[in-house]
């Protein structure tokens, strides 16, 4: 396939990849914790005065019969993604991953300060200056290319309360509690993770911190040097869209987008785009040509992506 797979697109939104498509990839996955689970809710309004509430309460959503369930944010599983590719990228490279909350101009703990991108930097300079991670997840005038959707009970989670307590470092006393910390012991949570006009390293990378998050390697939640958040990860389908058949191959948008873009953002190469899968023919669907996979053969796709990251960031 000679030049890449080649999108659709006028040639007025050359130097534009937000504008347009190129290929997508959805993670549906299933969350299990291995350790009790705590993501607290806020602690605020009316729910902060109820007296039979734990001190910490996991975080609930109602639905529509009025019912609360316990379910995780997105936002939070986003967080701990982000910092964990942050933490990975910094072993590797620490100026491609900077302090996203650092926004003053000089490092603090070594680490580079927060990337902003001004209102007169064009689509091309402003992915070029920014970090490698700001150029997957975002940053103030960049768009991420990661959507993390909250994650909902699949099977009805279990709830128990569990009790500690602050020791007075001189006496050994109780110095405050008991308090109460609602946990999820059993269950399992839905969700999806949608990842759009990648290349093959941002793939790579975000896998590879799923991976280690499923391999309870990251805890999520509070509580985590107590044990708490440790969690299974389950893909229960992985899709990859494109608008070309990609011959049971995993394509970068170095390789679907035209050459004046390449160059503009700097893209990898096209020959370094491509990731044979041994996939079967993609399913067609609607105007999208899909490769699918769920659970181990899904996890190879991922673990074979992974080393593209550092070759990308070399």
């Amino acid at each position: 396939m000679s030049g890449g797979l080649r999108a659709f697109g006028t040639p007025a939104e050359v130097g534009r990849v937000h504008s347009r498509f190129f290929n997508e990839a959805v993670f549906e996955l299933l969350l299990y914790p291995d350790t009790p689970l705590l993501v607290k809710a806020g602690g605020e309004g009316v729910e902060a005065l109820d007296p039979t509430l734990p001190d910490m309460s996991f975080v609930r959503l109602r639905q529509v019969g009025g019912e609360e369930v316990p379910f995780i944010p997105g936002s939070s599983f986003r967080g701990v993604l982000r910092s964990h590719a942050e933490r990975l990228v910094r072993s590797v490279k620490k100026e491609e991953a900077c302090d996203p909350l650092n926004h003053k101009e000089r490092e603090s703990w070594n680490l580079k300060t927060a990337c902003l991108v001004k209102d007169k930097d064009k689509g091309p300079e402003a992915y070029r200056k920014v970090c490698y991670i700001c150029r997957l997840f975002g940053t103030t005038g960049l768009a991420s290319r990661v959507r993390v959707g909250d994650f909902y009970p699949e099977k009805e989670p279990v709830c128990s309360t569990r009790y500690g307590v602050a020791i007075d470092r001189v006496t050994g006393a109780v110095a405050k509690g008991p308090f109460e910390m609602e946990v999820v012991t059993d269950g399992s949570f839905r969700g999806t993770i949608t990842l759009r006009n990648f290349t093959l390293g941002q793939f790579g990378l975000l896998s590879a911190a799923l991976l280690d998050i499923g391999e309870g390697l990251v805890p999520i939640g509070f509580g985590k040097s107590r044990g708490l958040g440790r969690v299974r990860l389950e893909v229960k389908r992985l899709a990859i869209y494109t608008l070309r058949s990609p011959e049971g191959a995993l394509w970068g948008v170095g390789a679907l987008c035209e050459e004046e873009v390449r160059k503009e953002f700097r893209l990898p190469p096209a020959e370094r785009e491509r990731l044979d899968l041994g996939a079967k023919d993609a399913a067609k669907k609607g105007i999208y040509h899909v490769l699918s996979a769920a659970g181990e053969e899904a996890v190879r796709w991922m673990e074979k992506a992974v080393p593209r990251w550092l070759e990308e960031i070399a």
